[in-house]
């Protein structure tokens, strides 16, 4: 499916935010670990989020929709089943990450594969195999690449281990092993990057009564846990989605676009974004809980993206409407993502006649003032985010923009086409 976009003005309404994928798989995952029946309440419901269920059934909880959009887990309490099904996990780095942390949890083997971005594209899974090891899980990768397809046999149940921390989701596999763990567990990380993702499960572990001390992301000691405390919960609304509406209100002329119901107590990383566009010089305001963004007019900075990875594309598209230079630093893990998120973007803003120079951890663009983006066919990497940014970018440029891989919106903000159309976007799935 494609998502025909053409140059829009005089957006308004107020956009609908999508529940958080994020906290729907931290839910999911801990209900399923619990020690009796947790009740999860609007989890944001995608193919990610059908073949989570599937996989911790596999390890042996009862999962049940008791009513349209409720869900209700009977938690295995600390004694799972070795799974008699392979566990694919599509193209989600998360459920990767999360799913190898159950199994490393569990005495028998898993065997866990995705798509292409997973097996061929999400190097950081190497990361996983030292503290692994160091605590007596077995892990194999089939084709000795250190990705996907991984079988691992735990469990966990004490010790020490070092690991590298550059992308945040081994060390997800890696807590959520130690947290189960009856014996003391200490994980000690090198390059420690995205905490706020780290946060974010830190978070729910404090909800489901996981006991542990985190010395500045460098150090986690667990004393000995239990299975996790069964729970009732509301899904929040996500925050890495209110920067695509917003921004395109920003950039788009004669515009105001608001959002209501974001928690601004929620930990997640990508709410920070706003915080750049701001910097940036966007007219974005805060208050009683409802966003609020007007037309206006960006200039470039220089970002340090470290905690909001996810963000890049979002970022580089912002830039290309800022005056002056953008430079984009410390966001390496963009690229394990669902595609090469760095290369990617650098690749399709290009096409549409940026100028964009690619390096190791981020972006250079530099709007001089003697180019403006044309519409284009463009590429979306069978990336959710990709498509959402090349769509804010398509809004704002002349001729029309064809995106391509745009049923990819399920996946984090299905609503996003039918409420910017309301706004007076012109764009449309074809």
């Amino acid at each position: 499916m494609n998502l025909l976009v053409r140059k829009s003005q005089n957006l308004k309404g107020e956009i609908r935010m999508p529940r958080s994928k994020t906290h729907s798989f931290r839910a999911l995952i801990l209900a399923s670990l619990a020690n009796g029946k947790s009740i999860i309440r609007e989890p944001k419901l995608s193919n990610d989020w059908h073949e989570a269920v599937k996989a911790m059934r596999l390890f042996g909880a009862k999962i049940e929709e008791i009513r349209k959009n409720i869900y209700r887990v009977e938690g295995v309490a600390g004694k799972l089943q070795t799974p008699n099904d392979i566990i694919n996990v599509g193209n989600s780095g998360t459920m990767l990450f999360f799913t190898s942390g159950v199994a490393a949890t569990c005495p028998g083997w898993t065997v866990i594969t995705g798509d292409q971005s997973i097996r061929n594209l999400r190097t950081v899974s190497k990361n996983l195999f030292r503290p692994f090891k160091k605590l007596g899980v077995a892990i194999i990768s089939t084709k000795n690449d250190g990705m996907a397809p991984l079988l691992i046999k735990g469990k966990v149940n004490g010790g020490k281990a070092l690991m590298d921390g550059t992308g945040c989701q081994p060390v997800f596999s890696v807590l959520i092993a130690s947290a189960l763990s009856k014996q003391p567990v200490d994980i000690y990380v090198k390059n420690s990057g995205e905490t706020a993702y780290i946060d974010l499960l830190l978070y729910w572990f404090d909800k489901v009564g996981i006991k542990y001390e985190n010395e500045n992301h460098t150090h986690y000691h667990f004393p000995g846990n239990n299975p996790p405390i069964a729970f009732t919960a509301i899904i929040p609304f996500e925050w890495s989605a209110p920067s695509y509406p917003l921004l395109a209100a920003v950039l788009t002329s004669g515009s105001k676009i608001t959002i209501k119901g974001m928690d601004e107590t929620d930990p997640y990383g990508d709410k920070f974004v706003l915080d750049v566009l701001i910097k940036m010089g966007a007219d974005i305001k805060n208050k009683n809980s409802t966003l609020t963004a007007k037309t206006s007019q960006l200039h470039g900075i220089e970002i340090d993206m470290n905690i909001m990875p996810d963000q890049v594309p979002t970022v580089a598209v912002a830039a290309c409407f800022a005056k002056g230079k953008t430079i984009i630093n410390n966001a390496q893990t963009a690229r394990w993502k669902e595609c090469d998120r760095i290369s990617a973007i650098c690749n399709e803003l290009k096409k549409m006649g940026a100028k964009v120079i690619e390096k190791k951890d981020g972006l250079i663009i530099n709007q001089d003032g003697t180019w403006k983006l044309k519409g284009r066919k463009v590429n979306g990497y069978k990336d959710h985010r990709m498509v959402l940014s090349l769509a804010v970018a398509g809004l704002n440029a002349s001729r029309e923009t064809i995106i391509s891989d745009a049923e990819t919106l399920e996946k984090s903000f299905e609503t996003f086409v039918t409420d910017m159309q309301k706004a007076g976007a012109n764009l449309k799935l074809i």
